[in-house]
């Protein structure tokens, strides 16, 4: 995996992250009820292979310490963001 974007809570990108993103979070039963709360998150992203022109491997990481991936495997618009 090739670094595309730093770590940074994930509140400050907006609504530059997909709503599905957090929604997953706050939907998913089976994860722990920190888990569930997307202020509680970091995100980082990846490229694959060098290839990829964006990334597309999404890393959210709990306060936790727990993670939690997603993917994006369309050519859909993926996020990107720069050190703040």
């Amino acid at each position: 995996m090739i670094r595309a974007c730093p770590r940074v809570k994930l509140a400050t990108l907006g609504d530059l992250i997909p709503a599905r993103f957090r929604e997953a979070l706050e939907q998913n039963q089976l994860i722990a009820s920190c888990c569930r709360h997307p202020e509680n998150h970091d995100i980082e992203a990846f490229r694959s292979k060098e290839e990829e022109k964006a990334p597309d491997i999404y890393i959210l990481h709990c306060g936790c310490g727990r993670r939690h991936f997603r993917f994006m495997v369309c050519d859909s618009v993926r996020p990107f963001w720069e050190a703040a």
